[in-house]
């Protein structure tokens, strides 16, 4: 298994949403880093399992959230370029490549 390594963005993107929903209510930021953790669990265990967006970057549903871990796998660990929100301009991870 590879250790997931976020990107400087993807940390701040990642801690931000968790501070909003806890200001909405403790239990959803709770809920959001979970989900994040489990998402986070079952990409380093099988990092191929989820689809490309372009090869070599392949994305990975947070579940319950309208958010994804977008994300490439290098040769010694797993790159997360984003967390991002389903509606957020599609492209903004590009300049976050290794």
């Amino acid at each position: 298994m590879k250790p997931l390594v976020l990107h400087c963005q993807a940390d701040v993107e990642l801690t931000t949403v968790a501070k909003r929903y806890k200001c909405e209510r403790p239990e959803l930021a709770r809920d959001f880093l979970q989900a994040f953790r489990t998402t986070s669990d079952a990409i380093a265990a099988q990092p191929e399992r989820f689809s490309f967006i372009e090869k070599p970057v392949r994305r990975a549903r947070l579940h319950g959230f309208p958010y994804r871990i977008i994300y490439e796998e290098l040769e010694d660990c797993i790159h997360v370029l984003a967390v991002m929100h389903d509606s957020r301009e599609r492209g903004c991870w590009k300049t976050r490549l290794s």
